[in-house]
C-alpha cells in the first residue's frame, strides 16, 4: 500500500514515507525524514529535516515534530526519534536537540495532547502522557508510563521518575522520584502512584516499591544515609531507585514537613 498524499502537501523528495501513510493537506514534510507504516499528519502538521518517526504515529493539526532548538546558537542538525505508535495532540511541538551530537526522543507509544511541547535535548519513556499544555524544559527526562497533568511546567534538566504522576498546574523544579506523586503549591511529594501499578503492561511490585520509598521518604535517615540501606537490599525496586537518586542534579521533592 503507497502512501496517499494530498496534493496541497509538500513533501520533500528524499523523504521516505512508509507504507499506508497519509499525509493530509497543507502538511510539510522536509528532507531526510522518516515516516515508518501507518503514519498519519493532520491538516498543517509538520515535520523537520532529519526526524525519524516509527509505525503507527499521529501528528494532529498543526503539530510540530523536529523544530529549531528554542536557545542561542542552536544547531540545524540536531536530531529528534519518535517511537511507534506516537501521538502528538494539535499545535503539539517537539524540538530537535540543541547540538548535533544530542537527539531530543520520544518512546513507544507516547501521547503528548494539545499544545504541550517538549523541549530540545528531553527524552520522554515508553507509554507516557503529557496533557493539554504541559511544559517541558530543556533536558528533561520522563520516565516510562508517567502522567503529567495539565499544565504541568518542568524545568530543565528535571527527572521524573517511571511511573510517576505530577498533578495539573504543578510547576516542579525538583526530581519526582519512580513510581511517586507530585501535588500542592508548592509542590511535595505525596506517596505511591498506586494507580500507575494497575495500568503499566509489566508493573513491577506495589509493596516492594512502596517500602523502598518509605526507606528514603518516612524513616528520618539523612539521604546518603538512605542510599546505603536501599542498595543494600535485594529487591530491584530499592536497586533503582538508589540508582535514580544517584544520577540527579536538581535534588528530590520530598514530602511536606
Amino acid at each position: 500500500m503507497t502512501a496517499q498524499v494530498d496534493p496541497r502537501a509538500s513533501v520533500h523528495p528524499s523523504a521516505r514515507l512508509g507504507a499506508g501513510c497519509r499525509i493530509g493537506p497543507f502538511c510539510v514534510v522536509e528532507q531526510d525524514v522518516e515516516l515508518g507504516a501507518g503514519g498519519v499528519m493532520e491538516p498543517f502538521a509538520r515535520i523537520c529535516h532529519g526526524v525519524r518517526i516509527g509505525n503507527g504515529a499521529l501528528l494532529g493539526q498543526g503539530a510540530v515534530a523536529g523544530g529549531l532548538a528554542q536557545v542561542q546558537a542552536a544547531a540545524e542538525r540536531g536530531r529528534c526519534r519518535m517511537g511507534d505508535g506516537c501521538r502528538l495532540g494539535e499545535y503539539a511541538t517537539v524540538h530537535r536537540s540543541a547540538t548535533a551530537a544530542g537527539e531530543t526522543s520520544l518512546g513507544d507509544g507516547v501521547l503528548v495532547m494539545a499544545y504541550a511541547h517538549v523541549a530540545h535535548d528531553c527524552a520522554v519513556g515508553d507509554g507516557a502522557v503529557l496533557a493539554n499544555g504541559v511544559q517541558l524544559g530543556g533536558h528533561v527526562v520522563v520516565g516510562r508510563h508517567s502522567f503529567l497533568g495539565g499544565g504541568a511546567h518542568v524545568h530543565q534538566h528535571v527527572r521524573i521518575g517511571e511511573m510517576a504522576f505530577a498533578a495539573g498546574g504543578i510547576r516542579l523544579d525538583r526530581e519526582l522520584a519512580p513510581w511517586s506523586r507530585a501535588m500542592g503549591e508548592p509542590p511535595r511529594w505525596a506517596g505511591l502512584n498506586r494507580i500507575a501499578f494497575s495500568r503499566a503492561p509489566e508493573p513491577g511490585n506495589p509493596v516492594r516499591a512502596q517500602a523502598a520509598l518509605r526507606i528514603l521518604f518516612r524513616t528520618g535517615l539523612r539521604l546518603e544515609q538512605a542510599m546505603e540501606v536501599l542498595a543494600s537490599r535485594p529487591d530491584p525496586e530499592s536497586i533503582h531507585l538508589a540508582r535514580f537518586i544517584q544520577g540527579g542534579i536538581r535534588g528530590l521533592l520530598r514530602p511536606k514537613r
